[in-house]
């Protein structure tokens, strides 16, 4: 593994997509790919304090500098700071090559030019690609819900429609709405997220531009949505984790995380809107871990919801 010139910018990766579009397993697939050849670090970002995402990275691989920047988005101006703070020793303590940062799928990336631009690290990281998913199922569902998700796809160097195996509809309405919004973006299909690291770097020429456009430009704040954290000793069984997502994702598009059930297994879960799955992982420990996405949502009303499952 070569070990990052000091005099030489690490080269910063962003990773953006609407709620479930597969961020986390593209980034999965790159640092099998990446990860024995080059010294890689991995931010990600939530709004919320959990370690779901990073937890389930650390399943499938180990050799990479994972650091989770949470309560917040690290474009909005109160996260600027920590922000800062964190690459900075990021950068001085692991020399990274290269940097991923895995925004929340509520982020609002407009201002991720002028986030490299501070003085502290203009000179050390250079902004490299902006890759953005889309989970073409709900893709015109994600853009009905928040502006921000707009925001995501205008300033994205690579756009990969994802899921492309389970869409019923005509791929050349997405691929139309997505020209509307940036007509720069290299665009790609894909099903998993499997999308390797050359195909992503090749074939772009106009690498950085529609980020420029947006220069000077504020991200929003928080979003409307909430998302919400909910750890528990408490065990389900299978037949009553099944009632109890599809009771709470009548009003939250977006669930994760891991559950521990009445038998021993340890499941991972994920919904998006109407797709639920649940899949039994062998090498989580540890109290349950949920984290759901609702306008309305708080962490008693969570909470409130678990307990009527709970035997």
């Amino acid at each position: 593994m070569s070990l990052n010139n000091s005099l030489r910018p690490c080269r910063f990766n962003l990773i953006t997509g609407f709620l479930g579009s597969g961020k986390t397993t593209l980034l999965s697939h790159l640092l099998k790919e990446l990860s024995q050849e080059k010294r890689i670090a991995v931010i990600q970002n939530e709004f919320a304090p959990t370690g779901v995402d990073g937890k389930e990275l650390q399943q499938s691989n180990t050799d990479f500098k994972l650091v989770e920047i949470n309560n917040g988005s690290v474009f909005c101006v109160c996260q600027l700071t920590n922000f800062v703070s964190n690459m900075q020793k990021l950068i001085e303590e692991y020399k990274p090559e290269i940097i991923f940062l895995e925004a929340s799928g509520l982020a609002d990336p407009i201002s991720v030019v002028e986030l490299l631009q501070t003085d502290e690290l203009k000179d050390k990281v250079t902004l490299d690609m902006n890759i953005c998913l889309v989970d073409a199922p709900n893709y015109f569902k994600g853009l009905s819900v928040v502006q921000r998700f707009k925001h995501q796809l205008m300033v994205a160097d690579h756009i990969i429609i994802n899921k492309v195996d389970i869409f019923k509809g005509d791929l050349k309405e997405i691929k139309d709405s997505i020209q509307e919004l940036n007509s720069y973006a290299q665009i790609t299909e894909t099903s998993y997220s499997k999308v390797n690291w050359l195909a992503l770097c090749s074939g772009n020429t106009t690498q950085g531009e529609a980020a420029k456009r947006f220069e000077g430009q504020q991200s929003e704040g928080r979003p409307d949505t909430v998302a919400c954290v909910l750890r528990s000793h408490e065990k389900l069984c299978e037949c009553n984790l099944k009632a109890f997502l599809h009771h709470l994702k009548q009003d939250c598009p977006r669930i994760k995380g891991f559950l521990n059930l009445d038998d021993g297994r340890v499941v991972s879960v994920h919904t998006v809107f109407d797709e639920v799955e649940i899949k039994e992982v062998s090498n989580y420990t540890g109290r349950s871990e949920l984290i759901a996405f609702g306008k309305d949502l708080t962490i008693g009303k969570l909470r409130g919801v678990f307990n009527q499952f709970v035997k």
